[in-house]
Parts: C-alpha cells; structure tokens; sequence
C-alpha cells in the first residue's frame, strides 16, 4: 500500500548526507516549520557531506571481515581457516591451509565467500574428491587466475571508494549505518530479471558482488553487500532470513552500540513516486516487533542457523518509523527527516 507524502520544495534542495551521532530516544522527536529548516545551497559531492568532510582515501581494505556472531555459529578453526583461503586467494595461490575435509568444503562451498569474500562466488569450487589431504586444501579455480585478480581488484576498488564517498573513520556506528542505508536506497534499483532467475534456480551468480558492480540486486544481493560494507567499516553486521505468506526473503541484523537491530535495505530502497524519490526510514534499524507487524516474518534463520536467538528490543529508533530521510546535521547532532500523511517536518535529537 502507498502513503501520501508531503511535498515541499525545502526536499529538492536538501543535500543528500547523513552524519551524526547515535540517536537516543523516540521522545527526542520534534516538529519543526520549514522556516526553521538550516537550507543546503548545493547537493554534496560524492566525498562531502553537509557540515562534515569525508577524509580522502581514510579507508583500506580489509580482506578478513568475519561478524562474531558468525564465529560463534561456525566455530574458530572454520573462521581461521577462511581467513587462510582469502590469503591464499589474494596471493593467487592454489591450496590454503585448513584442519579437516569438512572445513573444507565450508569454506569454498558454504555461505561464507558470499558474505565475507563476495569477489570469489562462482570463481572457485571445492574438489570434493581429491581436494583435501594432510591438513591443506586445493582451490579450484573456474575462472584464470588472471581473471579473478582483476575481478578481485576492481570490487575491492569499488568497496574502498563507496566507503570513502559515504562514511569516516570517525563515525559512530550509527552513522556509518545511517549512511551506507542511505546510499544503498539512492543507488540501487531492485533487480525483478535476477528474482524470476533465482526462482527458476538459475541464481548462481547472486550475491554482494554483483550488486555493487551492477547497482542492482534481489534481497540476498543488497542485504549482503551492506552488511559486507558495514563489516569493512568496523560495525557488526549479519544476515537474517524470515518467512511470511509470500516466500522467503533477506535483510540485515546490525549491532549498534551493542544493541541488535533488523535492517532491510531491498524494502528501503527510493522510488520516484514516493516521498520525492527520499529513503524511507521504517525498515531501519526495526525491533523485533516492528519487523514482524510490517511484514509478518518469522521462523528467522541468522546466519543460516536457529543456533543464536534473535533478540532486537531496543525501541530508541523507533521514532524513525513513519519518515524518509532528508539530511543530518552533525554540528547540532539533529536528524530530519519528513512525516508521511502530511507529518510534516521532523527533527530526531541524537546524544553524542
């Protein structure tokens, strides 16, 4: 179902920016008159944000990103062992270092290369017969060699400058949150060629990589890559599936301030027709609660586990729920962003 917005000419003007500190609570919500609104002359550029100044070049990156959650479920050997492979990937090498057969093939065939390495899904596969022998496992490449260190090298490229473009070093958890949510929303379009794909069972090319490269994807696609940009960030980031009547689906589970929330970048993403192309901000940073009441999910499986529980209570952002997204003010710590229904003009106030 659509919601009306509210229209005023204040929104064309606003630069698209988010920086700010962590946000305290929903009672820190005011309205405001667009006279009150401190106005953007220009948009921001793709390395400056209002009333801040993204360090060039501040980020590198990080080829071993691995969320503690995660480690819990697989274990350490199987973290210590990956992180052997994506060495040995970036080396160019054939073999990396792992304890058992099992750890293996979960290393190359799991999950993990889509969240953790996403640039070698569908590049390598696991010789299931021969490939593991006296603690050391062979990396079958599908593709050259020097055809992976150039696909590899233009998505870590790609990963430095988004981060460089969208976030600091200096950011709080929040922010870099906030800001990576915002660019997924701006950037990306959802791919319905690549859903009726993976439906029909033909989706082995989706994943993080895809998405950043093509700036489109289904909710497995985005939902890894802004978790993977979180990781690289240094901000705790999962990911979440959950059933309702219409299927299966994915989204992010993000740990803010040693809080847990749902994110679901593929429902946050802009639509021209709706609230002058703005992100919306229900489907970030959601409790439990609000998770389910949007969109009726259940039975969720984090990391592709039932191991941890999935606990999101913490309700301070939930004053968020029911706006899209026009700027934040980093000197007055003020988020704002419009109401739907005619809501009007919100300021959300945020302690440092």
């Amino acid at each position: 179902m659509r919601r009306s917005y509210l229209s005023i000419v204040l929104i064309a003007t606003l630069a698209l920016t988010a920086c700010g500190t962590n946000a305290s609570n929903a009672s820190n919500v005011t309205s405001i008159s667009v006279e009150d609104m401190p106005l953007s002359a220009e948009p921001a550029d793709d390395t400056t944000t209002q009333n801040n100044t993204i360090a060039t070049n501040a980020f590198k990156f990080n080829e071993n990103v691995f969320s503690k959650k995660a480690a819990t479920i697989y274990g350490e050997k199987t973290k210590a062992s990956f992180f052997n492979l994506c060495k040995a990937l970036k080396a160019g090498e054939d073999t990396f270092e792992c304890p058992d057969e099992a750890t293996y093939i979960e290393c190359i065939e799991g999950d993990l290369l889509n969240h953790f390495f996403p640039a070698a899904v569908s590049c390598i596969s696991a010789d299931e017969t021969t490939g593991f022998a006296d603690g050391v496992g062979k990396i079958k490449y599908n593709i050259t060699k020097d055809e992976f260190r150039s696909r590899e090298k233009a998505f870590e490229d790609k990963v430095v400058d988004t981060l460089n473009a969208n976030v600091s070093p200096s950011y709080s958890e929040f922010e870099k949150a906030l800001n990576l949510y915002v660019y997924i929303s701006q950037n990306f379009v959802y791919d319905y060629e690549m859903y009726e794909d993976y439906l029909a069972g033909k989706g082995e090319n989706v994943g993080a990589y895809r998405a950043l490269m093509d700036s489109k994807g289904i909710s497995q696609e985005l939902s890894d890559l802004y978790s993977y940009l979180l990781l690289q960030c240094g901000v705790e980031a999962d990911i979440i599936s959950g059933y309702n009547i219409n299927g299966d689906h994915q989204w992010s589970y993000v740990t803010i301030s040693g809080k847990d929330y749902h994110v679901d970048p593929t429902q946050g993403l802009s639509s021209p027709d709706l609230f002058d192309d703005n992100t919306p901000l229900d489907y970030f940073l959601m409790t439990d609660n609000t998770r389910a009441e949007i969109d009726g999910f259940s039975d969720y499986l984090l990391c592709g586990s039932t191991s941890l529980e999935v606990q999101a209570t913490d309700d301070k952002y939930s004053g968020l729920s029911g706006g899209y997204f026009l700027k934040l003010d980093c000197d007055r710590n003020i988020l704002t962003y419009g109401g739907y229904d005619g809501g009007g003009v919100q300021e959300f106030r945020y302690d440092d």
